[in-house]
C-alpha cells in the first residue's frame, strides 16, 4: 500500500491518468472548478464526502471513508496506470486519430517506443524522445506528467533513469553511463557501462542476441565517473545473479 493523504494521492492518480484538474472538476455532479480541485490537491480545503466518493470513482480508486477528517493519512493504493507520460501520449494520440505506426513515422521514433511508453514499460522517455512526440502531436506534454516521471525515475545520489529502444539506433544515448537490456517480459538480461553508451551498444548491434524478443527494452542513467559507473555495474550484476544471462562477468557462481 502507499501512504499518501488525500490531497496528493488524487494529484498522483490524476496525473497518471492525463486528467486535468479542470477536466476533474467537470466529472463532478455539480461540477467544480479548477480552482476547487487545486485547493483539494493542496489541502487547503476539502470535499465532502459525496464528493470524495465521486473523486474515487472517476480516478478508479476504492471509496473509503477518513476515520477522523479528510487529512487523515490513508493507505489506498494509486491506481496502476502505465505512467504520466503513457497516458497523455495514448490521449494525444486518440485525439489525432494516429495509428501507432503513423504516429511512429511522424516522431521518427519506433513504433516499438511508442507502444512501449504507452504499455508503461518506458516509464521515462528520453526528453528528445518526448519532443519528437510533442512536435509529430502538436501538444505539449504538462509541467505536471514531467515531474511526476522525472521523480518516479530519479535514484538519490545517482541520477535519472530514462528509458530508450535498444532496437533503434536513432535512440541510443551517447551519454556516459550505466544501461540494463530487458527482453520482452521485462526481464534484466545484460547490464553494462561505458563512456559512450552508444558505442557500446553498437558493438552489441552484431550479436546474434542483440534483437527482439530477446533485447526489447533498455534503460540507462549517465554517470560520468569510470569508477563509480564501474562499481555499480558490478554491484548490479551481482544483484541479479542468474537473471542476468548475457553478462555473468562479475557473478559469483
Amino acid at each position: 500500500m502507499v501512504k499518501l493523504r488525500f490531497g496528493p494521492r488524487v494529484r498522483k492518480a490524476r496525473v497518471r491518468l492525463g486528467i486535468s484538474q479542470g477536466e476533474l472538476g467537470r466529472k463532478l455532479e455539480p461540477q467544480v472548478s479548477h480552482a476547487t480541485i487545486s485547493l483539494w490537491e493542496n489541502e487547503n480545503s476539502f470535499p465532502n464526502e459525496e464528493q470524495k466518493a465521486q473523486v474515487n470513482w472517476i480516478l478508479g480508486q476504492t471509496a473509503q471513508t477518513d476515520t477522523k477528517n479528510s487529512a487523515e493519512a490513508l493507505d489506498d493504493e494509486i491506481i496502476e496506470s502505465p505512467s504520466a507520460i503513457g497516458a497523455w501520449l495514448t490521449k494525444a494520440r486518440l485525439s489525432k486519430d494516429f495509428s501507432v505506426p503513423e504516429l511512429a513515422a511522424k516522431s521518427d521514433l519506433s513504433a516499438a517506443s511508442i507502444y512501449n511508453i504507452e504499455s508503461g514499460k518506458s516509464q521515462n522517455p528520453q526528453r528528445a524522445t518526448i519532443e519528437k512526440l510533442e512536435r509529430a502531436l502538436g501538444q505539449q506534454l504538462s509541467a505536471e506528467a514531467k515531474e511526476e516521471a522525472k521523480e518516479e525515475a530519479t535514484i538519490e545520489g545517482v541520477g535519472e533513469w530514462f528509458n530508450f529502444d535498444p532496437n533503434s539506433s536513432a535512440e541510443w544515448p551517447h551519454a556516459a553511463g550505466i544501461y540494463v537490456l530487458y527482453d520482452i517480459s521485462d526481464r534484466p538480461i545484460y547490464v553494462g557501462q561505458g563512456q559512450r553508451i552508444s558505442s557500446r551498444l553498437r558493438d552489441h548491434h552484431e550479436k546474434f542476441w542483440f534483437r527482439a524478443p530477446i533485447v526489447q527494452n533498455a534503460a540507462y542513467v549517465g554517470i560520468e565517473s569510470k569508477q563509480l559507473r564501474e562499481q555499480i555495474e558490478k554491484v548490479l550484476i551481482k544483484f541479479l545473479k542468474s537473471n542476468a544471462v548475457l553478462n555473468q562477468q562479475n557473478v559469483d557462481r
